[in-house]
């Protein structure tokens, strides 16, 4: 169980990792497994050590609203162990995976004891609030198909070496959950991009073979829009 590979952990000195070490137990998900429901007590800080999990947000009407993907490496409840509150998401596995649990009130002594670990707490929570800002900037696109694009180009990753991949992807379902959208929609966005020579499919993974393209796709209609805005109402094109 290697804790380094947490940006919460992988500053402190090996006394500090001791010490959390024999606290953490650990569980093993089934795909599709609910592993935390929204409205649940809290109950600790999980950490993913393998597979993939999505963050999901359940509508009183019981609509689903993806949030978010957790790789190897990120963790969830993080909230909770702060504020003492029910947990505010419910989150699933995507694929069978391995988490750990920093029990709560573990959890909570190291914000107050160990300064590394809530100096990488206020990091996490700056880029959260970063990613779910531009994220709310996505989901407010008008156009569903531009939205795959735009949720494709949010997930594609570079890797030494230049090539840029898109890895585990969600199934098509779940892209349409995170993005409201149909399956049928995201299917036939990612089918034209694959015909068109944009992507490229790789077992578990998408190679972004045009990635310029792919960020035109994703961000020119808004750009159109803005221009046609800043002209005025009484702006007509030909």
């Amino acid at each position: 169980m290697d804790l380094r590979q947490f940006s919460l952990f992988s500053g402190l000195p090996e006394h500090q990792l001791a010490r959390f070490a024999p606290l953490i137990r650990t569980r093993a998900c089934a795909r599709r497994e609910v592993v935390c429901r929204k409205g649940s007590p809290p109950d600790g800080l999980y950490l993913v050590f393998s597979g993939s999990l999505q963050m999901v947000d359940i509508a009183e009407d019981g609509r689903e609203t993806g949030l978010g993907l957790i790789h190897p490496g990120g963790f969830f409840g993080e909230l909770s162990v702060i504020d003492g509150q029910p947990r505010s998401t419910q989150v699933v596995a995507l694929q069978p995976s391995e988490l750990g649990i920093v029990p709560q009130e573990a959890a909570r002594e190291a914000f107050s004891e160990v300064p590394g670990f809530a100096q990488a707490m206020l990091q996490h929570l700056t880029m959260q609030v970063r990613h779910l800002s531009s994220f709310r900037a996505l989901l407010a696109i008008p156009s569903a198909q531009q939205r795959v694009h735009a949720l494709l180009l949010h997930l594609a990753r570079t890797l030494p070496g230049g090539l840029v991949v898109i890895p585990d992807l969600p199934r098509q379902y779940e892209v349409a959950i995170m993005i409201n959208t149909s399956r049928e929609t995201v299917s036939r966005a990612v089918a034209r991009l694959c015909a068109s020579g944009v992507l490229q499919r790789d077992l578990h993974r998408l190679i972004v073979r045009d990635p310029q393209r792919l960020r035109s796709l994703a961000t020119q209609p808004l750009r159109a829009e803005s221009e046609r805005a800043s002209r005025g109402p009484g702006f007509r094109e030909d």
